[in-house]
């Protein structure tokens, strides 16, 4: 379902997201393992046991993309926004990436195992006007307890193109034991370019082409806050490169440009995006029963008592950072385990803001 808005729809739904092809059968998930980890120049071993691949970065798995064959990577973005102004909210950044960069000319890549593809398989069955080039927000990370075949996601979405062919990125952070295989929250990206025929979670087909050091665009969040208590937030920033169409990714705490997904991945991507949103996605378990979202509380108008999305912005032709309209689209599935207050800039001086999620419960209808 799609909701035809004027500027900026915000958005707390459920919908299942389309992955890469991924065949389950033995030898070709082998082989595929075999194609996307490159040789590296160095390797690190996180402690949440992941390996880290540094991985030249004109021999990433980005590039194998056939419509990337003869990309040449972008370094440095020409973009207009890359931070935000300090405001008085007491929430600390959360600061994650490899303690130590990799190289110079190589860039991180997660070594992607068999059981990667198969859970992300498995996560797969579960689930010209006022043109905008970016936009962003920082959100409140909690801890949730996440059943294995349950998925929460708390994120923002560009997107535009008719359902069936649409071009959307997904940037955020999640609590998914099927796509991790942990219980940790982390952070996540999604991308599609035509109506989920293609696209992928992070870097699990070709597509983003990373360029930092440190960060992979799947790296793990190790503080989270607590309800009524510290709060730990990430912001987040997408922005399209006007010269070269590219969309950039941006760690604004940090000042970290992580990558980019190429123009030419995206049907209708191209040159800018109709619709911006914020909010969450719940996907229910085989039991019917949705997870919890965001702190696991509903919204009560306190701000150490549910997940936020504060400083809500979309960014206009000429670079400048806009609120969302008065004319927006607020939306709460009807199976009434989650809720959304907008407080748009009446609270804390934090900006646009708005807070949402729930403690989940049975949600099929």
């Amino acid at each position: 379902m799609k909701l035809n808005v004027e500027l900026v729809p915000l958005l707390l739904l459920f919908f299942s997201l389309s992955l890469c092809e991924i065949k389950e059968d033995d030898l070709d998930l082998e082989r595929q393992v075999r194609t996307m980890n490159k040789p590296s120049i160095k390797t690190f071993m996180t402690k949440e046991g992941d390996t880290i691949d540094c991985v030249d970065i004109n021999k990433q798995p980005a590039l194998d993309h056939p419509l990337l064959k003869d990309h040449k990577v972008q370094t440095e973005p020409n973009l207009h926004v890359t931070s935000f102004q300090r405001t008085s909210s007491n929430a600390k950044s959360v600061e994650f990436g490899l303690k130590e960069p990799c190289p110079t000319g190589t860039v991180p890549i997660h070594r992607v195992t068999k059981e990667d593809l198969i859970r992300a398989v498995s996560l797969t069955d579960n689930m010209i006007e006022n043109i905008k080039y970016g936009g962003g927000g920082r959100t409140t990370i909690y801890n949730l307890t996440v059943a294995h075949d349950q998925f929460s996601t708390h994120n923002m979405w560009i997107e535009t193109g008719p359902l069936e062919h649409i071009s959307m990125i997904v940037v955020g952070w999640t609590v998914s034991p099927q796509l991790y295989g942990s219980t940790l929250p982390h952070m996540f990206t999604y991308w599609t370019g035509d109506g989920h025929r293609n696209g992928c979670y992070n870097v699990l087909c070709p597509g983003f082409v990373q360029v930092d050091t440190r960060m992979t665009p799947s790296g793990p969040l190790c503080h989270s806050s607590t309800y009524g208590g510290s709060q730990y937030a990430v912001t987040l920033h997408i922005e399209q490169d006007r010269n070269t169409g590219n969309w950039w990714l941006i760690v604004t705490d940090q000042k970290i440009k992580v990558g980019y997904w190429p123009k030419e991945l995206f049907l209708y991507l191209r040159n800018g995006s109709l619709h911006i949103a914020w909010g969450g996605i719940g996907i229910a378990g085989s039991n019917g029963f949705c997870p919890p979202m965001g702190s696991g509380h509903r919204p009560d108008g306190i701000y150490e008592h549910a997940t936020v999305f504060r400083l809500l912005h979309w960014v206009r032709w000429d670079g400048k950072s806009l609120p969302p309209s008065d004319k927006v689209t607020e939306w709460v599935d009807r199976s009434n385990v989650y809720d959304l207050i907008n407080h748009r800039d009446s609270l804390y001086g934090t900006g646009y803001m708005i807070s949402f999620g729930g403690p989940g419960g049975y949600c099929k209808l």
